[in-house]
């Protein structure tokens, strides 16, 4: 049982190493009073710059801040609804179920959302930065692992 567990965090850090890609911003870019700039600033620090995520990741946040837990579908018309609200000019722009559904995947695999009977919620239906403590774990270990990597690097070149 330990080891499928530890198996599976295994292959799921592996695969977080290869997707998450860590941006700095100074504490400046925090001083903004607009929810979609905001939103924007966090997504990137974490790599998300794509515009169907960016999007999602608001529908969930307004279904959170309703408390309501929303079907990939209900996530669909939310999205087109966002962007009607900010005018964009093609608001069906990537907006496929596939994409729908591989972006969701990503945030469930970087433990910022969960599905519980075919809904989604940020994970234990707790407030997003609650639920960030779990992809902070998981970037962690992925630290962990390129401090290891690195070292092994030392090792191998003869780097004393």
């Amino acid at each position: 049982m330990f080891f499928i567990l530890f198996n599976h965090i295994f292959l799921l850090m592996a695969s977080l190493l290869a997707d998450i890609k860590l941006r700095w911003h100074d504490d400046s870019a925090l001083l903004s009073l607009e929810p979609r700039e905001s939103l924007e600033v966090f997504l990137d620090s974490i790599g998300v710059t794509s515009d169907v995520a960016r999007d999602l990741f608001e529908v969930l946040l307004l279904a959170r801040a309703k408390d309501v837990s929303l079907k990939s579908s209900e996530i669909k018309r939310g999205i087109l609804e966002v962007r009607l609200r900010r005018k964009v000019k093609d608001v069906e722009s990537g907006l496929t179920d596939r994409n729908i559904q591989v972006w969701l995947k990503y945030f469930q695999t970087i433990g910022l959302i969960d599905s519980f009977t075919g809904k989604y919620r940020f994970s234990g239906n707790k407030k997003p930065s609650e639920a960030f403590k779990r992809t902070e774990e998981v970037i962690g270990e992925c630290v962990k692992y390129s401090k290891k990597a690195v070292k092994n690097l030392e090792d191998l070149y003869n780097i004393r």
